[in-house]
């Protein structure tokens, strides 16, 4: 791979160095960390002749090309920028041989760094920059010629016809047009035509357009140019350097002028649409009146008359995501439904300003587009909504993503268990690491993956042989395997039962205190090392087995219910037996609450009270157990005449003690009425006024009726009570007559009534 651009850089000829990997790097982030690039990964094994990942130990050290990999980094960074300047000026029309050989030669020269072949990617990144200066002096004098057009981008069958030219002919990429020169594009074709000044305009389907005139002032660098729309439509950018001064379209029966940069004409025999979406207005002239079309405005011209309308704002793209990479030929493209439009324009470019066309697909119904097959590159797209007009709304927000072709199995390293461990545990922690981007199966399982890559799983074994199995299959469909035995052979068993008069709150342990003290019986030989270990593995508490096997310790207890593991060791320190035991520290009483609160009178002899209790475990109603059922309860008190007053005492299972005191007053005694009257108090001409006074211990209603006779005329109706001074009253209109009074009657709350 010698050569003369090779001899240049002296970091080629560098010695390799040695370093060796970290105890918590991955073979990704360690290559990641010093060549700056984790997918070189393979190619330093195969360099070092490792077989596989997992033959990777800590520690080890490796020969890296760490010169190499920065040179071949910087002759791309180099071809990149040659490019780019080549482009802005305008290569990718003038020049479109010479810039695309050399943007193939840089994409070789990537292949070349990813296999390792690090002075070949210098050469052909250093050819790149070569062939991008050509193209960059091309475009520059291609740009002082005179006055015409290119064909930039053909999809499908375009024509052409020059004035000198009998008939039709097809246009190919490149092709010069000259003035007054014909163009149509066929039924699933598009074309775009830029001139001088990279104002470009794009042809879609079943178009037919004439180049009218192309002028350039040599003086001021101003373009003068007459485009002449027979039938279709294009889609125009104008304006992209600053020397044009003038550009005009005409379609039949409509003269054009503008200084917008930015806008779609169609003419078809329904009439002529414009729509402008830059901030200089549209100028149309039809039949002698002008009508200037403004920003993000629609104008239909019709035989009918003028119809104008703001477009439709950009739609917003859904999938695929921002940047994504398709690892399929065809990429589904998505979008968010827009209101108000009836169809979509679609469009794929190869490039982020839409020159290299792949994909221009008008009057899509539903929100989704399922392109051709495309080649392996970056790919731009948009979307613009269709009005009920036809009119082609605001471009969405263009964004790229990549189709690639990917042979290479992802990476894929089991590190944890080590081959054929034996192992008493029920449990293993695997731990591998892979491509970021992969699906990782463990056992057919899927694992999550952390940002490098690395994952923990625990897998429950079998008694004998298991066979740990992982598979990698990374977003293109390759995959990689790793497979390790794990033999496991379990200790016997000892058991750990709780002791059940421990109290409870659900299934912790609870208790009042700020200690807890816990019993528990096993199955282990006395003398046996017993720990506790909380979160995180902290040791909480440590002690013996006792005499009969049983256990006993002390754990802290909190408000918030605390979780430990209670493990008997071995002589050894193997586990032989595991128990949980959660622990809470409870000093919240239950919660008592009656269905309906007691009468505060009453003239039956029993009352019924139930409610809920809460977290109670036991329940008294004066002084008697009531039964709980679920922390439900029903209890009838038998009541005595008079005052009755009773408690109700909930306690829960740590002895939190809630107390409520019930009363109601059992009344069997009418009211005792202590005096009536009816009389006109104010003379025989005022009012009548009814009164009784009454006493009574529950209390009096509030109404008490009346029946009296006015000159032998029976009335009858209420008497408001006031309960604090058990006086009744109530006034009637003045009416002659003699007065008697037959009936007063008075309730208690009770139920108890009196007569006067």
């Amino acid at each position: 791979m010698g050569s003369a651009l090779f001899a240049q850089d002296a970091r080629l000829r560098a010695p390799l160095e040695r370093i060796a990997i970290g105890p918590d790097q991955t073979l990704r982030s360690f290559v990641a960390t010093h060549l700056n690039d984790p997918d070189l990964w393979p190619y330093v094994l195969q360099l070092n002749k490792i077989a596989s990942p997992a033959d990777v130990a800590p520690g080890q050290v490796f020969e890296l090309p760490v010169q190499q990999v920065a040179a071949a980094d910087d002759a791309l960074s180099r071809s990149l920028e040659a490019i780019q300047k080549a482009n802005a000026e305008g290569a990718q029309v003038f020049a479109p041989t010479q810039i695309g050989n050399a943007i193939d030669s840089r994409e070789s020269a990537i292949t070349e760094r990813e296999t390792g072949s690090f002075a070949a990617s210098v050469d052909l990144s250093d050819i790149a920059v070569v062939l991008a200066a050509e193209a960059l002096e091309i475009a520059i004098a291609q740009r002082d010629r005179s006055a015409e057009a290119v064909v930039s981008d053909v999809h499908g069958a375009v024509e052409g016809r020059a004035p000198k030219d009998s008939r039709w002919s097809d246009r190919g990429l490149n092709d010069i047009l000259v003035e007054f020169e014909r163009v149509r594009t066929l039924s699933d074709s598009t074309t775009q035509i830029t001139f001088r000044d990279l104002s470009r305009l794009r042809l879609n389907a079943n178009s037919n357009a004439t180049i009218q005139r192309m002028r350039s002032d040599p003086l001021t660098g101003g373009e003068v140019t007459k485009v002449s729309l027979v039938n279709g439509d294009f889609y125009a950018l104008l304006n992209q350097l600053s020397g044009k001064t003038s550009f005009e379209v005409d379609v039949p029966g409509v003269e054009t002028t503008t200084n917008s940069g930015d806008f779609w004409i169609k003419n078809d025999q329904t009439g002529a649409r414009f729509v402008n979406y830059d901030t200089p207005a549209l100028e149309v002239v039809a039949d002698g009146a002008t009508t200037l079309v403004r920003e993000n405005e629609g104008v239909v011209l019709t035989s009918a008359g003028t119809q104008r309308t703001q477009v439709l704002d950009a739609p917003r793209l859904a999938l695929p995501a921002e940047g994504a990479i398709i690892y399929t030929a065809t990429a589904q493209l998505g979008w968010d439904e827009f209101e108000g439009a009836r169809a979509y324009w679609v469009e794929v470019a190869s490039d982020p300003g839409f020159n290299d066309m792949r994909v221009s697909e008008w009057g899509i119904e539903g929100t989704a587009f399922e392109t051709p097959d495309l080649p392996p590159r970056v790919y731009h797209w948009r979307v613009a909504a269709l009005d009920e007009l036809g009119l082609p709304g605001q471009w969405s927000k263009a964004q790229p993503f990549t189709v690639r072709v990917d042979t290479t199995p992802p990476f894929l390293a089991l590190l944890s268990p080590e081959p054929n461990l034996l192992s008493d545990q029920p449990q293993v922690e695997v731990f591998g690491a892979s491509e970021p981007d992969a699906t990782v199966l463990l056992n057919g399982a899927p694992v999550t993956l952390g940002t490098d890559g690395s994952f923990i799983e625990v897998v429950t074994l079998t008694p004998g042989q298991n066979l740990i199995r992982l598979e990698a299959v990374d977003p293109a469909g390759n995959t990689s395997n790793a497979a390790q035995a794990v033999v496991y052979r379990p200790k016997v068993a000892v058991t750990i039962t709780l002791a059940p008069t421990l109290p409870r709150v659900g299934t912790a342990l609870a208790t009042r205190s700020a200690e807890m003290t816990v019993t528990a019986a096993s199955s282990a030989a006395p003398g046996a090392r017993v720990e506790v270990r909380g979160a995180g593995g902290v040791l909480a508490a440590e002690t013996v087995v006792g005499p009969a096997g049983d256990i006993s310790f002390t754990l802290p207890a909190s408000a918030a219910e605390t979780t430990y593991e209670i493990t008997v060791l071995s002589p050894t320190g193997a586990v032989e037996g595991r128990a949980p035991v959660s622990v809470l520290r409870d000093q919240t009483p239950p919660v008592l609450t009656l269905d309906a609160p007691l009468p505060p009178a009453t003239d039956v002899d029993t009352v019924d009270v139930s409610g809920d209790a809460g977290d109670a475990v036991a329940l008294t109603l004066g002084g008697q157990d009531v039964p709980l059922t679920g922390g439900r309860f029903e209890a009838t008190v038998t009541l005595e005449p008079g005052q009755n007053g009773f408690d109700l005492i909930a306690s829960d299972a740590v002895g939190n003690v809630a107390a409520t005191r019930l009363s109601t007053l059992y009344d069997i005694d009418p009211p005792e009425i202590l005096r009536t009257d009816l009389s006109r108090p104010s003379g025989s001409s005022g009012p009548i006024v009814i009164e009784a006074e009454a006493t009574d211990a529950s209390g009096l209603r509030q109404a008490a009726s009346y029946l009296i006779e006015v000159s032998g005329v029976e009335r009858e109706g209420w008497l408001r009570c006031d309960n604090a001074t058990g006086l009744c009253t109530a006034t009637l209109p003045p009416e002659p007559g003699d007065l008697r009074l037959i009936e007063i009657v008075i309730e208690d709350y009770a139920g108890n009534a009196a007569f006067n």
